[in-house]
């Protein structure tokens, strides 16, 4: 029972170590959001403009380095690989700060997305090798969590840094805006030295390390599994991701407040609603687990039907409270779908080619979920008469056509699942 406990307690340690980094990297990603406003204001961008460089500037070598990092996690050093990639997106997260053009962000901003392509495919590898099965979900839940967490922090704790640097002053000429993407560049370099003080946990095979046409060849054998999956995964990513990148800016317009008091707002309302739905949808895909062999569909399908209901009435409010109601209910929604996506890769993978196909269906549905949701928004917001009217249409289409790939999604996930 003692040995039981032990290995019981490093996995978890593990798993709550994968979710700071996680959140650490989401507070680095979406810090950008609470600062749109006075980034579009400083470099005169459209907002087309501010959603490049919200989106498709961080997916860039995020999608690229994501296989050659995933095919590394299959034969290197997984820890080694995350203490890595912290080193870079927090060094890159303070050169946005202090970067002195748009170009330089962007190029910046880059760099954040190449070392954090670093982290989930190593990270689920991990946590895939480490727990059954029967725990997968919960453990997932907890590095997705951490993702929700750091929302949150990059909405609520940014939103104070800016207000506190718009009061006393940035650091030395640094406008208070930059200022907080130095400060935040801090608990990275924290976490990377923390990282050292696990082991690198031993695989659960000793077969040669996956090479990337293996996994194509897998791939083309349960394609419609994976398409209609990725799919349906991608949808939900791409509505939480552009929702966050364009709220605190929503908040400002129509509600008048400032920037620190908008992302202040929504990290509020985030930092209960969007845990809460990850550990739900990590408890709900683990009890359906053991009834279906398809246990992430039904789970993704829920939450993107539901997160509707609440961005109608975030958007259709008249009151910045019933408004943030509604934009918590959307995430706690929304975010249910989370652990089931990733979980749901886990399932299907083979242990020597999880780390290979994790970095896979990150590409692609990051290139998609992250690159494009923010830049539609941006464009339709440009011709279409309005941020909110833009956020229903597009938003809308997506959870349409992520409810369709799901529930098509059933009987192939299930007879893959099952072989």
């Amino acid at each position: 029972m003692g040995w039981r406990n032990c290995v019981s307690v490093t996995r978890w340690y593990l798993a709550a170590l994968l979710a700071c980094a996680h959140l650490v990297s989401f507070i680095d990603r979406n810090l950008i959001g609470v600062l749109s406003e006075p980034l579009k204001a400083a470099h005169g961008l459209s907002d087309a403009g501010l959603g490049l460089l919200q989106g498709t500037s961080f997916v860039l070598l995020y999608s690229i380095a994501a296989l050659p990092l995933g095919l590394a996690a299959d034969r290197a050093s997984r820890r080694g690989l995350i203490a890595g990639g912290l080193l870079v997106w927090s060094v890159a997260t303070a050169l946005c700060g202090l970067a002195a053009s748009v170009h330089g962000l962007f190029a910046a901003r880059v760099l954040v997305g190449l070392g954090e392509a670093a982290l989930v495919p190593a990270a689920m590898s991990l946590l895939a090798g480490q727990f059954p099965q029967a725990q997968l979900g919960r453990a997932v839940s907890l590095f997705t969590g951490g993702a929700s967490l750091g929302k949150s922090a990059a909405l609520a704790g940014g939103g104070a840094l800016l207000g506190w640097f718009s009061v006393h002053g940035g650091l030395g000429r640094l406008a208070p805006w930059q200022s907080v993407f130095v400060v935040a560049a801090v608990p990275g370099l924290i976490l990377a030295a923390a990282m050292l003080t696990v082991r690198e946990p031993a695989r659960t095979t000793g077969a040669a390390p996956a090479r990337f046409g293996e996994a194509m060849r897998y791939l083309r054998g349960e394609r419609p599994a994976w398409l209609l999956h990725g799919a349906a995964a991608t949808c939900i990513l791409l509505v939480i991701q552009t929702l966050a990148a364009w709220a605190p800016s929503f908040y400002v317009r129509d509600f008048a407040v400032t920037p620190a008091q908008a992302g202040m707002a929504t990290g509020a309302a985030l930092l209960i609603a969007a845990p809460l739905g990850h550990l739900c949808g990590g408890a709900l895909t683990d009890w359906l687990r053991r009834r279906t062999d398809a246990p992430a569909a039904p789970v993704m399908a829920l939450a993107l039907a539901l997160s509707m209901l609440g961005l109608a009435l975030m958007l259709a409010a008249g009151s910045m409270r019933a408004s943030l109601i509604g934009f918590a209910l959307f995430n706690f929604c929304a975010t249910l779908g989370s652990p089931a996506a990733l979980a749901g890769v886990q399932m299907l993978a083979p242990d020597r080619l999880r780390g290979t196909l994790s970095a896979l269906f990150l590409a692609g549905t990051t290139l998609v979920g992250i690159g494009l949701g923010p830049v539609l928004v941006g464009l339709a917001s440009d011709r279409a008469g309005g941020l909110g009217v833009a956020l229903a249409l597009v938003l809308g289409v997506i959870a349409m056509l992520g409810i369709a790939s799901a529930l098509a999604s059933l009987r192939p996930f299930a007879a893959a699942n099952r072989t």
